[in-house]
């Protein structure tokens, strides 16, 4: 079995696999080929393509553990390689993003007291650093152990990207407008935003949308399927109502935050733009849904993520 691999600015290589047929090398052999000739084209950088007359674009040859015989390639077949640059795993890009507000809002929290002037801290201003640090704690552990990626890397530009978002926006500006002297002890002596029960109320109302969003995720990462089955959808507690119970739980959690700090800027622009995304994806999914399920089961009546505005 012999195939030819073309690349823009690369001398086309052919790739032999003596005594092999179609039905015996996998899409997986084929990039291990093309790496062997050109060590910077790693397997993930790679994206394999079949032209064909009939179609402008190449069919893409995605599912490494398919052959080439399921993809129609035969002996002889020129295939194209797009690079598609530097990438990263899916999963680094997580751990990278949520890193930052791990440990940016308990050092802003410590600088402040340079930057402002010396004063003390409110509870208010300690009990909001410590659930943001357990929030990304969390988000990191369901990335290492709970979520399962549909590809296996992005390219790395991703990670500049969202690392800027939440370092920037939960890390960095809700660190400057929340760790400041007007929220400290003494601003907030007389004030509801320092009180204990008002404190203890919103601490609990978060963590318990923490807890369903996880849960959440727990129960979507058994949905996933081999490549080619149907895909399931979600049954668990929260998408009987909602299609997407993770979007909405994890949106409440933040709306929380708001609350509680008496709408500090830094959290509002924060719920704003997450808000905004998590709809988009949200409507995408139910459109999706609507395609591969029956849609008087799923989603049927349920709202796509906020119940009563979408």
């Amino acid at each position: 079995m012999k195939v030819s691999v073309s690349t823009k600015g690369k001398p086309t290589i052919t790739l032999d696999f003596p005594g092999k047929s179609a039905t015996d090398v996998t899409i997986r052999d084929v990039k291990a080929g093309v790496t062997n000739k050109y060590p910077q084209f790693y397997a993930t950088r790679q994206r394999l393509g079949l032209p064909t007359a009939a179609e402008k674009k190449p069919t893409p040859l995605t599912d490494e553990s398919k052959t080439l015989a399921d993809y129609g390639v035969t002996d002889g077949a020129a295939l194209r390689l797009k690079d598609l640059g530097p990438q990263v795993g899916y999963r680094w890009l997580y751990i990278w993003e949520y890193a930052g507000p791990i440990f940016i809002n308990p050092l802003l929290l410590v600088l402040s007291r340079k930057i402002y002037g010396d004063y003390e801290p409110s509870s208010l201003q300690l009990t909001i650093r410590n659930l943001i640090v357990v929030h990304f704690i969390k988000r990191e552990f369901e990335s290492i152990f709970v979520h399962k990626f549909s590809r296996p890397s992005v390219p790395l530009s991703f990670v500049f990207r969202n690392c800027a978002y939440y370092w920037g926006i939960t890390g960095v500006l809700i660190g400057l407008t929340l760790y400041r002297p007007a929220y400290g002890a003494e601003a907030l002596k007389d004030s509801i935003l320092n009180s204990p029960n008002w404190i203890r109320f919103w601490t609990v109302f978060i963590l318990i949308n923490e807890a369903l969003n996880l849960n959440t995720h727990l129960h979507q990462a058994t949905l996933r399927v081999a490549p080619g089955e149907p895909r399931k959808y979600p049954t668990g507690f929260g998408f009987q109502w909602i299609v997407c119970a993770n979007y909405f739980f994890e949106t409440m959690g933040v709306l929380g935050m708001v609350i509680m700090t008496g709408g500090d800027i830094g959290s509002i622009v924060y719920i704003a733009i997450a808000s905004y995304f998590m709809s988009t994806w949200a409507i995408g999914k139910y459109r999706r849904y609507k395609k591969e399920q029956d849609p008087k089961v799923f989603p049927g009546k349920r709202w796509i993520v906020y119940p009563p505005f979408l």
